[in-house]
């Protein structure tokens, strides 16, 4: 899907099998409907362009219906939610769509159909979501030759059709600001700290999360952090600690070279004169 770049770091590392047989843009359709109903509402204070794309539409006094929603940037895509969009799309390619729009919250909102739908594509589970899952000082870990399959299987070209518009034009709207801040971050990193610097760093970050245990707190550690080691004449500096967080638990677990390689190809074919302003910073 569009948002493969982002998504892709979240896949666990149980063993599975190969993926089933689905079209990469109907997956999209159905993943990127779950992340519309739930992260991008259009505001209108905030939103200058909607797109128009199936998903729950909410009525007063009334429960939530299957409809077409104008939807802006998404945002507050966290772990969690984009893990849920891997599990709807799954759920989307395998199931009856008229099915599921007759009864979305028993269907592709219900909480263990669309990880079913996943596993059973794709042979491997889906981070399992708690009140607290990790706990604060326990980093998640990854595999990156899954990321690169599914990722392979899943991206979709800018020209490709789907839910009703091509996904360069629901990038655009959905997923550019998320992507472009992501981007232009990393590269602030990068162009920041060296190989040995980021190796620093990432020890430090480890010892800190042993040493503080359950009161540990990831964000607060990354801000402070990022404050001390970026440059700060720059203005994204100050809200760099979560992207400066995503690079070095990848390093820590091996899939960031992945990762990054990923994030380039998006940028890339989505938006090239951003490609080329970040150029190898990124």
């Amino acid at each position: 899907m569009i948002a493969a770049a982002i998504a892709v770091p979240l896949l666990s590392t149980t063993s599975g099998q190969s993926a089933g047989s689905f079209a990469a843009g109907d997956f999209a359709e159905g993943g990127i409907s779950l992340l519309v109903s739930k992260r991008c509402e259009m505001s209108r204070t905030l939103d200058t362009t909607s797109i128009e794309w199936p998903a729950l539409v909410y009525s007063s006094g009334k429960p939530p219906a299957w409809g077409r929603k104008p939807a802006g940037a998404c945002r507050g895509l966290d772990t969690w939610v984009l893990s849920e969009a891997l599990g709807a799309g799954a759920y989307w390619t395998s199931n009856d769509h008229k099915m599921i729009e007759a009864d979305p919250n028993r269907t592709l909102f219900d909480e263990q159909k669309p990880r079913a739908a996943f596993k059973q594509t794709f042979g491997w589970e889906l981070p399992e979501r708690g009140d607290d899952v990790p706990a604060h000082n326990v980093f998640l870990r990854f595999d990156a030759k899954k990321l690169s399959a599914l990722f392979d299987r899943i991206y979709v070209k800018p020209t490709e059709k789907i839910g009703g518009a091509t996904a360069q034009e629901a990038y655009d709207v959905l997923f550019k600001g998320a992507v472009t801040r992501f981007a232009r971050e990393v590269a602030l990193v990068k162009a920041a700290l060296s190989k040995a610097q980021l190796a620093k760093q990432l020890k430090a970050y480890q010892a800190a999360a042993k040493n503080g245990g359950g009161k540990f707190s990831g964000p607060v550690y990354l801000k402070e952090t990022a404050a001390g080691v970026l440059p700060k004449d720059q203005e994204q500096s100050a809200r760099a600690g979560r992207t400066l967080g995503v690079i070095l638990r990848r390093t820590a677990d091996g899939t960031w070279t992945v990762v990054n390689k990923l994030l380039k190809k998006v940028v890339t074919d989505y938006d090239p004169p951003l490609a080329q302003e970040l150029g190898k910073n990124l």
